[in-house]
């Protein structure tokens, strides 16, 4: 991935985000009797805001409180159980990576700083492993249309989120679309200071729980590589964690909850999914052909090249030898 292609991803991803909401009245509208306009509302929108209806109207029946705080985690709970077959292959492609990661850094110390044949050697390594580099964004990108479609629908509920409490937070539906960043200064130039961390709370969850998933499901990349394919990924999800956690301090808090709720789910499988196998680890020894042909490929890679230097060597000698004797008997004559 070229870095203008990484600028625009990074661009094009929060625009998206708050693009999402034009179409939907800020105001709210009921989607129990309002038809849908356009396929965005119809497909996305309506579907997600009925569903959530139906579950917090079926928790209120039941006398649960927090209605809507529970309702929100219940469909994202259904959600990650829809794709967790993509999540499945997110863990092991970011686990197969690890595995390589001993393979990598002998092509660091091989190439040394010939950048070019570095990353041609991970790519080639990478393909006869059978491994993804980009993997690891693809449930990321399954759930950005859900994503959108849930802040879309937040807001198209309006007013039956208003005074929707869950626990510390005092309104879900909060901070409205239209507020932007100015509640912020407006509740602490109010003294609101307890209504504030209330708000400023699942943020702060949202950033360290997508930090702390980064390390679980990302291998490490050696400095050496940095610039490789899988260091400018990890710099990707470093500054989309950063631009996230930024841009819910604009979105209801609704939505936030749904976010932190998914990425403590997604902790949990992976750790599940881990202890699965024996000794924690989801490729279990001699059940991963391709990365032992790729190991032994790059083995081979660097036995023939420390051959061909070997033969260098020895041509070396022997002409350095050759020229010694010349000289030898030009001398006598």
């Amino acid at each position: 991935m070229k870095r203008k292609h990484l600028v625009l991803l990074l661009v094009l991803v929060p625009a998206m985000l708050l693009l999402s909401g034009c179409g939907v009245p800020t105001g709210g509208v009921d989607v129990a009797v309002t038809d849908p306009s356009g396929p965005w509302q119809t497909f996305f929108v309506w579907p997600l805001a009925k569903g959530l209806i139906w579950l917090n109207d079926t928790l209120a029946a039941a006398n649960l409180p927090y209605s809507w705080g529970f309702a929100i985690i219940l469909f994202t709970l259904a959600i990650k159980v829809i794709t967790f077959p993509l999540t499945l292959t997110q863990i092991k492609g970011m686990q197969a990576q690890k595995n390589l990661q001993p393979r990598i850094q002998e092509l660091q110390k091989k190439y040394g700083k010939d950048k070019a044949k570095l990353q041609e050697a991970q790519m080639k390594l990478y393909q006869e492993a059978g491994v993804n580099p980009l993997s690891g964004c693809l449930p990321l990108l399954v759930q950005m249309p859900v994503l959108f479609g849930l802040y879309s629908a937040l807001m198209s509920l309006g007013s039956r989120l208003e005074n929707a409490d869950f626990f510390w937070i005092p309104n879900l539906g909060f901070p409205h679309y239209t507020a932007g960043m100015g509640w912020v200064p407006e509740l602490f130039t109010n003294g609101e200071y307890v209504r504030l961390v209330s708000y400023l709370i699942l943020p702060a969850l949202l950033m360290v729980s997508q930090f702390y998933m980064q390390k679980m499901t990302t291998a490490s990349t050696p400095s050496a590589g940095a610039e490789g394919m899988a260091g400018m990924m990890s710099q990707m999800s470093t500054i989309m964690t950063l631009m996230f956690g930024f841009f819910t301090l604009q979105v209801p808090a609704g939505l936030t909850l749904y976010w932190v709720t998914s990425n403590l789910l997604q902790m949990g499988q992976t750790v599940v999914v881990n202890n699965m196998n024996k000794g924690g680890s989801i490729l279990a020894t001699g059940s991963t052909p391709a990365l032992a042909t790729a190991g032994k490929s790059t083995m081979s890679l660097t036995t023939s090249d420390e051959a061909d230097e070997s033969d260098d060597s020895d041509d070396s000698r022997s002409t350095q030898n050759t020229s010694k004797s010349t000289r030898r008997k030009r001398r006598r004559k």
